[in-house]
């Protein structure tokens, strides 16, 4: 059950990086390959760097 879980999240992070990728001003097709390999990584580093114009506020 775990195993599925992990690649049911892990697909669902593509389109979910993609989306992200293009908010952020980021080359969304880049990120939907790093999210194929990372998995649910690729969107949590998305919110880390933040947008692509501007530095990340350090709110």
């Amino acid at each position: 059950m775990g195993f599925w879980l992990f690649v049911i999240v892990s697909i669902g992070s593509i389109p979910l990086a993609g989306a992200m990728a293009r908010e952020r001003n980021r080359p969304s097709g880049k990120w939907l390959w790093i999210a194929a390999a990372v998995g649910p990584l690729a969107p949590l580093a998305l919110l880390i760097l933040g947008n692509a114009n501007g530095p990340a506020s350090a709110n």
